[in-house]
């Protein structure tokens, strides 16, 4: 299975997440919190976890990379293992809360080895809304490989 059509298959199981946590904004949660720890924990697990069980229905499994540590942004990596697919890394990195990207590259045997050959990188929005992220991440993903 190739990098290509291991996202579109994330991105199928991402629709139905979107489909089911589809909520309206809530304009009052707009202002980001200043401790990185509390944006992680309330939207990036939140989204993070739902896709997890979309993608568990599909004998997917995505988890959080406990063993990951970003000292200064508390981003989280998470591992990716698609049946019949190669494992993938998912890292979020960026100085938050400027930015937001979260990459996907091939995992190999040791954690800090990546393949810049076989990644993609999709640039999200820091905000409180999970709306807004699923709707990055969608948006980022169907546009991979676009000019």
């Amino acid at each position: 299975m190739t990098i290509a059509s291991q996202l579109d298959d994330l991105t199928t199981a991402l629709r139905r997440t979107r489909g089911r946590l589809l909520a309206p904004l809530d304009h009052r949660q707009h202002q980001l919190p200043t401790d990185p720890e509390v944006f992680v924990d309330d939207v990036l697990h939140y989204v993070m976890d739902q896709w997890a069980e979309d993608l568990r229905e599909e004998g997917h499994i995505l988890q959080q990379d406990l063993g990951w540590k970003d000292e200064a942004n508390h981003y989280p990596r998470y591992e990716l293992r698609m049946a019949g697919g190669e494992p993938l890394h998912m890292s979020f990195t960026g100085d938050y809360p400027r930015s937001l990207y979260l990459t996907f590259s091939k995992a190999f045997r040791r954690n800090d080895q990546f393949s810049d050959a076989k990644q993609v990188q999709v640039q999200l929005r820091v905000s409180t809304d999970p709306n807004i992220l699923l709707h990055g991440l969608l948006e980022g993903l169907r546009n991979v490989g676009k000019p």
